[in-house]
């Protein structure tokens, strides 16, 4: 099986935060106007699409995008069943397969990449602590946020960083089924930054059914 690519991709009509800035490409130079290349100037918050985000984020003194380590975003990940949940608690997950440093949550939860959710399932606190208690380093969801739409306390964003769970955002699962797989999903290097945009790619793990 080959590689699966669960990034949302970048194009303008991309469902952003309202009221953040939207994803816009623009060609200041183009060969279709006589220029002799074609060059364009992007624009988007780092908070649209599939994204990691850096602990500046919601922490004031947080590291910036810089000190997101890479090669923890690649290396065996499981991808967990969690359609029809509101609350993901504890039970959602089978504690007691293998358990990679990395756990991606399939919610269906985000259908419409044009169109911004109006909520969405989360998890609870005390799935969060289990999995840090299993040595989670990664969580992975297909949401656009962790925490409830209209929650500015971020609780959930608090208690992953708390817990050396690296947060990404804004996948798309709805072409993998849940089980075993090696993931690459590289953060830009953007220092100072308070996300960086992923590209992410997922493919069977050898050996898994």
């Amino acid at each position: 099986m080959g590689w699966i690519d669960v990034t949302r991709p970048l194009r303008e009509d991309l469902a952003g935060w309202p009221g953040d800035t939207p994803v816009r490409l623009e060609q200041r130079w183009s060969r279709g106007r006589g220029d002799s290349v074609t060059v364009g100037r992007w624009q988007q918050s780092l908070h649209t699409g599939t994204h990691c985000d850096a602990p500046i984020h919601f922490l004031t003194d947080g590291a910036g995008a810089e000190g997101l380590d890479p090669t923890l975003l690649c290396g065996p990940a499981l991808v967990v069943e969690a359609r029809g949940r509101e609350l993901i608690e504890p039970e959602a997950i089978d504690w007691g397969q293998p358990l990679p440093s990395r756990v991606l949550l399939r919610t269906d939860g985000w259908p419409d990449s044009r169109r911004f959710p109006d909520r969405i399932p989360v998890l609870s606190l005390e799935t969060i602590q289990r999995l840090a208690e299993l040595g989670v380093r990664v969580l992975g969801v297909d949401l656009p946020s962790v925490d409830p739409l209209d929650c500015p306390r971020l609780a959930n964003h608090h208690a992953l960083h708390g817990a050396g769970i690296v947060i990404l955002e804004g996948l798309d699962l709805t072409q993998v089924t849940p089980g075993h797989y090696d993931m690459l999903a590289l953060p830009l290097l953007m220092p100072g930054a308070d996300g960086a945009p992923v590209r992410a790619l997922l493919r069977k793990a050898t050996g898994a059914g």
